[in-house]
């Protein structure tokens, strides 16, 4: 439930986001850090670079990094089996929104033409065609677009027709409502097939197990909320702006419907979110309550933007703020003075 961006600074020169090779062909990503960027609702196959870019940005995370994933290091590719199979699930949620932002590069490709000694590649160049013996490169580039950000957003309401009602799900008879429960029952058998051998076998759900414990969060006057449940930019794309934007596409979203705005912070990101408008709170933690399995994880602290007119008595300290993290207590309580 926790969210964030990963902690990798930009570099001022362009940096390269990946390579693949074989022996014959190598591809090269390269970013414009002058370049724009495009935020759009994700498409199906987004959802894979999403993954990825989860990976990458949550890779030194305490939760998601060194709890869920502690084997990481030994099977890095493993790790965007965790997302994936969690974004491929709640696709078929019509209360889910998926956002990307994407980046246009250059993509460079070296070629080794005539790997073969015996081989002559014939080319044509300046002076007309030329003969070439054993390995040479060759170059080509193209424009390509990659996915850079990713947010993922849901509806929070007491029920499914709550959401409905606002536009943001489907009637009982559709069948469509039936691609979910499908889509999670040949998950969970890929999970026997194709384990992901990064994470926990204790912990790859401790997420899911800490769930009930804070059902008394989403009441009231915020029973109906844009919940974000993820945000990730790519670290090579960070400090452009894209994590701001995803995340004032829930704020506006939220407020168009006179909903609340809600979202569960990465230790270390708290400021982060205060700053792009989630100006209450903390009101919870993800790890009170007694024999919650996230008791011990750092952060995890909940912030609200409430609905415009409302006004929600501050919870008082207590118990719910014990707990890890780097989130300044102090300063926090003599704000509140």
């Amino acid at each position: 439930m926790a969210t964030g961006t990963g902690s990798k600074s930009l570099e001022p020169t362009p940096t390269p986001l990946l390579t693949t090779g074989s022996s014959s062909t190598t591809t090269i990503y390269t970013s414009n850090p002058n370049s724009g960027f495009t935020l759009r609702r994700a498409r199906f196959g987004d959802l894979s670079p999403a993954a990825r870019t989860c990976s990458l940005a949550f890779w030194d995370d305490v939760l998601f990094g060194r709890v869920i994933h502690p084997h990481r290091t030994t099977y890095p590719a493993d790790v965007d089996k965790y997302w994936y199979r969690r974004f491929v699930v709640d696709w078929w949620d019509w209360s889910h929104v998926f956002l990307v932002t994407t980046e246009t590069v250059l993509v460079s490709e070296d070629e080794n033409e005539g790997e073969d000694q015996d081989e002559k590649t014939a080319k044509v160049g300046p002076q007309g065609p030329e003969q070439h013996l054993g390995a040479r490169p060759t170059h080509r580039a193209k424009q390509k677009e990659i996915v850079t950000g990713f947010a993922h957003w849901s509806r929070i309401a007491p029920s499914w027709r709550n959401n409905y009602q606002a536009g943001w799900g489907l009637a009982w008879w559709d069948p469509r409502r039936l691609l979910k429960p499908l889509t999670s029952l040949i998950t969970r058998l890929l999970g026997f097939v194709s384990p992901n051998r990064a994470a926990s076998t204790v912990d790859e759900d401790i997420i899911e197990r800490s769930y009930d414990f804070l059902d008394h969060v989403w009441t009231g006057a915020r029973a109906e909320s844009w919940y974000l449940e993820c945000l990730a930019v790519h670290p090579s794309f960070q400090n452009r702006g894209q994590g701001r934007a995803l995340v004032a596409w829930g704020l506006e979203r939220a407020s168009k419907e006179r909903t609340s705005a809600s979202v569960i912070a990465a230790d270390g990101k708290e400021r982060f979110y205060q700053n792009c408008g989630f100006n209450v709170g903390p009101v919870a933690r993800s790890g009170e309550g007694h024999g919650n399995p996230l008791r011990d994880v750092p952060g995890g602290l909940a912030f609200f933007r409430d609905k415009d007119g409302v006004q929600i008595p501050e919870r008082e300290p207590g118990t719910w703020m014990a707990g890890t993290g780097v989130f300044d207590w102090v300063e926090w309580r003599k704000s509140k003075m």
